[in-house]
């Protein structure tokens, strides 16, 4: 379980509060995920990260390749899954272990269009600690702002 919060200068000598964090907590058929930050794409990042580190250690490897993909954006929840999906798909089927992951918002016509690009390494250059999720559990995904905060809320199958 991690959870991380801290204090950053503004540009004029104040303090911003910054918050951005995750926790899993591992139960008998599932994970339990949270995640918070004050944008979308940070909480996004921290939700991912929090997947990552149910099965292994990342440590200080670095990425030696990136998937990049794009979705055309239905809801907040169906991003946070989809994402987190790829994240497992490639665990899975391509032995990749995402370490980074960014987010670039584009206006396709009238339908909002989200690109996705997750850093990834090879599964042998981290440590594994358990098995990878076997998928998002889809009932009871929350994925939204709340006062000034977003906020994630899943489970992991196991």
């Amino acid at each position: 379980m991690v959870t991380r919060a801290w204090l950053t200068p503004s540009g004029e000598g104040t303090a911003k509060h910054m918050v951005r964090g995750h926790r899993a907590v591992l139960r008998v058929a599932d994970v339990a995920v949270e995640a918070w930050a004050d944008g979308r794409e940070e909480c996004l990042a921290e939700a991912v990260q929090a997947l990552v580190e149910c099965c292994v250690r990342v440590g200080d490897a670095v990425p030696d390749a990136c998937v990049m993909f794009a979705l055309v954006e239905e809801s907040d929840e169906a991003l946070l899954v989809a994402v987190l999906d790829e994240v497992i798909r490639q665990i899975e089927a391509n032995g990749r272990v995402t370490v980074d992951v960014s987010v670039d918002e584009r206006t396709v016509a009238t339908r909002g269009q989200v690109e996705v690009r997750l850093a990834t390494v090879p599964v042998e250059a981290v440590e594994r600690v358990a098995t990878a999720p076997a998928a998002v559990a889809v009932h009871g995904v929350r994925f939204g702002c709340m006062d000034g905060v977003w906020r994630a809320r899943l489970q992991l199958d196991l």
